[in-house]
């Protein structure tokens, strides 16, 4: 009986024992701009990437997803990959190095309405970038 009492007011002490605070989000490294021009059938879309970080990309893998409907058809001023609607950019190598506060822009075609939903997130390198 001693025993169980012991081990129930460790199991209380445990929960008294304060959580270690949340990590703090990591501040974005990257901002994209997004402009599409085109009509119902098909649309050009470019997308600059400024560098917001405090350090120098020395090469950069940009991904996004095409909403519903959209169709990657080609790009330009990267290498591309498409896996159903997820797009993957890859910096070539006259443009692969990005430093503090500069930019760089890629292009792509697509099927679908230039009215329809722009991409929901951007990524540059695995990290969030805020996008306006």
């Amino acid at each position: 009986m001693h025993r169980s009492v012991m081990a129930v007011a460790g199991v209380g002490a445990a929960l008294l024992v304060p959580a270690a605070p949340a990590a703090a989000e990591e501040p974005a490294i990257c901002h994209i701009a997004y402009q599409a021009n085109g009509d119902t059938w098909s649309f050009n879309g470019k997308i600059v990437i400024s560098n917001t970080g405090p350090v120098t990309l020395y090469g950069w893998t940009l991904r996004f997803s095409l909403p519903a409907g959209h169709t990657f058809g080609s790009g330009w001023e990267a290498d591309f990959t498409v896996d159903g609607q997820d797009v993957t950019a890859y910096s070539l190598a006259y443009n692969s190095v990005v430093a503090p506060k500069k930019s760089v822009s890629v292009g792509f075609h697509a099927s679908g309405s230039v009215k329809g939903p722009r991409p929901p997130e951007f990524r540059v390198n695995d990290h969030l970038c805020t996008a306006g």
